[in-house]
């Protein structure tokens, strides 16, 4: 079975709802999201949330879907490399993301964000944990 490898840093920007930069090189896309709405007022209303829960400096962890390893390993040679994972923000213990939620399940949570179904449909073998994490 797939098991992610947590990485660990620090959050340099919250690009907009469901994208956060790690470390000025690392841009994260939130996993088992939806990122299409066309109501203005939550997808503004999602961004202040992640600005208010994982703040710039802050410290997280990600856990990599398992097609994002990939990703980050052919793409070595860009400047700004791109994954796909479950965040979770103001944490510097892996053992945090047994206790606490992702910023992922909190937007989903607060109705900032949708799960996307279809990935979730779609989750193999090696990204089942994750899935659960998120209650797919």
């Amino acid at each position: 079975m797939f098991q992610p490898t947590p990485i660990s840093g620090k959050i340099t920007e919250v690009n907009n709802n469901y994208t956060v930069e790690l470390n000025g090189n690392l841009l994260v896309s939130l996993a088992f999201i939806d990122s299409t709405t066309s109501d203005q007022t939550i997808h503004q209303d999602g961004i202040h949330f992640m600005s208010v829960v994982c703040p710039i400096r802050s410290p997280v962890i990600v856990l990599p879907i398992a097609n994002s390893t990939n990703l980050l390993e052919d793409n070595q040679s860009a400047d700004l490399k791109e994954i796909e994972g479950i965040v979770f923000c103001q944490s510097t213990n892996i053992f945090d993301v047994n206790s606490t939620k992702s910023i992922n399940e909190q937007l989903i949570d607060a109705r900032l964000a949708t799960l996307d179904s279809k990935i979730c449909n779609n989750a193999t073998p090696a990204s089942s944990h994750l899935a659960n994490i998120m209650k797919c």
